[in-house]
């Protein structure tokens, strides 16, 4: 009777440790949703690397009143573009400079406006960028790069 009782110990702390050692496992799906609340490093190029190029970006803000702004640059031009409603309003097209943080926009029109933009890098979000014009009033919000 004796060996019966010392085997069905055995047996029970033998089954009570694989169950402990089962939740301690690496591969539990708690340890995920922990690593999910940590923060997303900013995924896009870094401006501020010297050589870094603005061509190719698109920044974008929106408006609660229901409309987007977007302004979006190729190798040489950028395009300004007002959304409201789905339809496009206002489209305006401007040659750039950039150094890092500053972009200096100017108008192709006969009027020549210029627009300064002051870029603000984040380690985990996506840059932001505000414009002000020859007045250094803000003309546009602030916009947010998507790409």
């Amino acid at each position: 009777m004796k060996k019966k009782c010392v085997w069905f110990l055995m047996v029970l702390l033998f089954a009570v440790g694989e169950l402990t050692l089962i939740g301690c496992s690496k591969d539990n799906e708690e340890e995920d949703n922990l690593g999910a609340s940590r923060p997303i490093p900013n995924m896009l190029s870094d401006l501020s690397l010297p050589g870094a190029f603005i061509n190719w970006t698109l920044w974008e803000s929106h408006s609660l009143f229901g409309y987007t702004m977007k302004i979006e640059f190729d190798y040489k031009e950028c395009t300004y573009t007002l959304q409201r409603s789905g339809t496009v309003e206002t489209i305006a097209k401007y040659t750039y400079s950039f150094k890092y943080p500053t972009i200096t926009l100017t108008s192709i029109n006969e009027d020549k406006e210029v627009i300064t933009g002051t870029i603000v890098s984040y380690a985990f979000k996506a840059d932001d960028i505000t414009f002000k014009n020859s007045k250094n009033e803000t003309v546009w919000m602030q916009m947010t790069r998507k790409k």
